[in-house]
């Protein structure tokens, strides 16, 4: 099982190596989900190649960001020289990235990102049949999850093993980017998952998990059927990277029990009030939380092996190499090198042999020198020698013939492979709708009544109450929205609409027509085209219009409501005794005093609304624009009269009338007129 370690500047990747990383993640300059990483140039990602495979370590590049529609070309071309530059894997969130990418450059290995949120086996077949070689699969799976996805598909799977882990669904999370600009779909996190909130008259720092550490599951996870595990810390120093992924790699290998030696040592390099496997061991609750204090409360010591691994210039992880020298009277020394690997080097040296006055070489001195590979990334236990008796030869000619053949032997092993390119061939526009439908996302029956009598031409309907509805209003077009996440490891009730609301990849069903929600994360004309199969997909709420503009033809946006900023299976109101049974009936209040309503979703999956809704009526031209074929109304805390005028407005509003804006404060705009870095 391959342990993963990561790497945000290149002392990081030189100790994860010399610590003992079977591969390595890191990111370049742009398109990282770390932009606050020092991260790797393109020469510096050449170079990082070199240091790892001449030790036999991958490397695995990050480009795993939402892309917009402006900047596919450039992104594009990156991965180009990326693919180029003969890197072992990309990892990548963006859907129509993917698919390009897959066409583009057939021979590059794609990873899919964590931020894809792959909880189930479909999603990890339809991510197969896209041609991804390896999924990250969510944090938030058990064992029992994990399990029944590396049985039923053929696909390696990556898990993480220890390091920080977010309250939200990675992909998920809209909470950085709606309350502060800084999405953390596109690498800018501002971490306010970490800021103390108010529950039921009590603050404490509710959406704080400490870190994970699966240090005593690992022979578990090999079990399983577990490709990788994964540590996160691109952002962590290089002693963190280098410590972890020692220990980590040492009980890999060894799978004996842990010492408590090593796990004080994991402690000190890094812990939020300690570490947690809540995920995998699926025992959720308070016990998973740093709920009174999120920071680092570690000592942050090191010990001396790991302070000498990370030392400048340190030279520990050798690959082993085999070598020979033929030394024959007349002939010029010939020194070969190769490994296990099949690579092969050969050089023949420039002075020939004599006759020696008195004494030859002797054998045992020429295997001395041959084994004398010093500074270089390898390391020979024995040495095969042909030497006739008598011969002798310069030790400096030995020594130049050893080092010329060892370079030469570094040549062959970053021989890169010819790996095939195409041009890009962009997907195809949709066609738009002279005036968009209005259609509504209902949390409760009423809501739903309300729509139904308000003239809502299409209502997506929570599935646990679907069938209700349809018996009360059946000639209304219902769809069914299912759990925003579904998991194999999860009961759900049964799915008897013919109509569906999918908000993950592992949801689509080829037997139902099927409507994309917003949680696809849908930000380019790429990604429109992947879901082509859908009846219609909706964008990502951190678009602009302008960026909306360019891609929003045919599809659907969110015109009203509060958006989902959270998605967590780690429930507070359940951690903290406050269970409110699937109402809508508590919220977190933030140090500002605004208060985010909390939401119970199918499988008992929490949800965090925004504090207010988008309210778009008064300037439904902008929308209008646009040439979507829909505009969507979400209601979660609204009562049936408040969805009667809101639905009014709406409908004034694509009509051309004059609507006024709610009072100042009530209300925001989204990221319509703002967007994300």
């Amino acid at each position: 099982m391959e342990i993963l370690a990561p790497a945000g500047s290149e002392e990081a990747l030189y100790a994860a190596v010399q610590s003992g990383a079977d591969a390595v993640y890191i990111g370049g300059t742009e398109f990282s989900a770390r932009k606050s990483a020092a991260n790797f140039t393109l020469s510096q990602i050449e170079e990082a190649v070199k240091y790892c495979h001449l030790r036999g370590v991958k490397l695995h590049i990050a480009a795993n960001i939402l892309v917009k529609e402006k900047e596919k070309e450039r992104f594009l071309e990156y991965v180009g020289k990326l693919n180029e530059i003969g890197i072992d894997a990309l990892i990548i969130q963006n859907i129509g990235m993917a698919n390009a990418v897959s066409k583009m450059y057939p021979d590059l290995p794609l990873h899919a990102s964590t931020q894809m949120t792959v909880t189930n086996i479909s999603g990890a077949k339809m991510l197969k049949k896209m041609g991804f070689s390896r999924i990250v699969l969510a944090r938030e799976l058990s064992k029992s999850a994990i399990k029944k996805i590396c049985d039923n598909v053929k696909i390696e799977t990556e898990v993480f093993g220890h390091g920080a882990i977010c309250m939200c669904y990675s992909g998920q999370c809209l909470l950085s980017s709606i309350i502060g600009g800084r999405s953390g779909n596109r690498g800018m996190c501002a971490q306010p998952c970490r800021l103390p909130y108010e529950l039921c008259g009590k603050w404490a720092y509710y959406l704080s998990p400490k870190d994970l550490s699966m240090i005593e599951h690992l022979r578990e996870l090999s079990e399983i059927g577990v490709t990788s595990v994964k540590i996160e810390g691109r952002l962590k120093r290089k002693e963190y990277v280098s410590a972890v992924t020692r220990i980590y790699k040492k009980y890999e290998e060894s799978g004996g029990a842990v010492l408590k030696s090593d796990k004080d040592e994991l402690l000190n390099a890094f812990n939020r009030s300690g570490f947690t496997c809540g995920y995998y061991e699926d025992n959720l609750g308070k016990d998973m939380l740093a709920s009174e204090n999120p920071s680092n409360i570690s000592e942050n010591s090191f010990s001396d092996e790991v302070k000498k691994l990370c030392e400048t210039n340190a030279n520990f992880r050798k690959s082993e190499i085999f070598i020979s020298a033929k030394i024959c009277i007349d002939e010029p020394v010939t020194v070969s090198v190769w490994d296990e690997k099949g690579h092969f080097a050969e050089y023949t040296g420039t002075e020939t042999a004599k006759t020696a006055e008195k004494r030859g070489l002797e054998k045992e001195r020429v295997t001395e020198q041959l084994l004398k590979l010093g500074s270089t990334p390898f390391f020979a236990n024995t040495a095969e020698v042909e030497l006739e008796e008598s011969a002798t030869i310069s030790i400096s000619c030995l020594n130049e013939a050893r080092r010329c053949a060892v370079k030469l032997l570094e040549s062959d092993i970053l021989k890169k492979e010819n790996r095939r390119a195409f041009a890009y061939i962009p997907p195809q526009r949709n066609k738009g709708n002279v005036l968009p439908v209005l259609t509504a996302e209902v949390s409760t029956f009423e809501q739903a009544r309300a729509c139904a009598e308000g003239g809502i031409s299409e209502i997506y309907v929570p599935n646990e109450i679907f069938e209700d509805v349809k018996k009360e209003f059946p000639t209304v077009s219902l769809i069914a929205k299912l759990p925003p996440v579904m998991r194999d490891d999860r009961k759900y009730g049964k799915i008897t609409a013919d109509k569906v609301l999918i908000s993950n990849i592992g949801e689509i069903d080829s037997k139902k027509e099927c409507f994309g929600d917003y949680r696809l994360n849908v930000t380019n004309a790429d990604s429109i085209a992947v879901f082509s199969g859908l009846k219609r997909v909706t964008l990502s709420p951190e678009l602009n219009i302008f960026e909306l503009s360019k891609i929003a033809t045919g599809s659907e946006i969110i015109a009203y409501g509060r958006l989902s900023l959270m998605l967590m299976e780690n429930c507070p109101l359940r951690a903290f005794g406050k269970c409110q049974n699937g109402k809508i009936a508590t919220f977190l209040r933030d140090r500002k005093g605004e208060n985010f309503p909390l939401k119970c979703s199918g499988g008992c999956v929490l949800e965090l609304l925004n504090s207010k809704p988008i309210f778009m009526a008064d300037k439904m031209q902008d929308l209008l624009n646009l040439k979507i074929s829909a505009l969507r109304l979400i209601f979660t805390v609204e009562n049936f009269a408040e969805c009667g005028k809101i639905i009014e407005k709406y409908k004034d509003g694509i009509l051309g009338k004059t609507v006024e804006k709610p009072p100042e404060n009530t209300f925001t705009r989204g990221h319509f007129y703002r967007g994300t870095e």
